[in-house]
């Protein structure tokens, strides 16, 4: 679905034209980004955040890895992301208060995104709506947001996420986990 119209959209030309919208609901304080073979090892039912997801130390390396990206949004709330192919212009990033640069691997053409308290008791199944399909490979997560319009963080907030393939896993340095508000 996502990948016929991105490939359509490439020939075309429109690179920057949204592909995709998510909406988001977080119990938690944030998200989390992986492809399905990076969860394979998580056991139905376990609660894989309070035993090791917790730790700041396991936040990062994943994410320095690229299999499961955490990303704090410092509230739960409403999210909808919406989905670009390549980079951001400098114009759109100047428009946006949060930024942050993350890096995926992707296999089985099939990248998740979910409440970050689903980890707390864990079910592979990836609801359909919270999946995108996209080539396999390594991708820099460019996301973009500001402050929503009631001024409260998670309230119906949009947040730009735009996926670029690369050759390899990009190198990455995070200090804790990788905050975007």
């Amino acid at each position: 679905m996502w990948r016929q119209y991105w490939v359509t959209k490439k020939r075309e030309g429109n690179i920057g034209k949204r592909n995709k919208k998510i909406c988001l609901d977080v119990a938690g304080f944030g998200f989390i980004f992986y492809s399905p073979f990076s969860t394979e090892f998580i056991q139905h039912g376990e609660d894989y955040f309070e035993t090791t997801f917790s730790d700041p130390a396991v936040v990062e390396k994943q994410a320095t890895e690229g299999r499961i990206v955490g990303v704090s949004t410092g509230t739960p709330g409403r999210f909808f992301l919406e989905i670009f192919k390549g980079y951001p212009e400098q114009t759109t990033l100047e428009r946006h208060i949060f930024k942050l640069r993350l890096g995926v691997e992707v296999r089985d053409r099939t990248l998740c995104i979910r409440d970050l308290f689903d980890l707390l008791n864990w079910d592979a199944e990836c609801p359909r709506e919270q999946m995108i399909d996209i080539d396999d490979g390594f991708y820099h997560l460019t996301l973009l947001s500001n402050e929503p319009e009631s001024g409260v963080l998670g309230d119906d907030q949009v947040v730009q996420l735009y996926l670029q393939e690369l050759p390899e896993m990009p190198r990455l340095k995070y200090s804790g986990v990788p905050t975007l508000c």
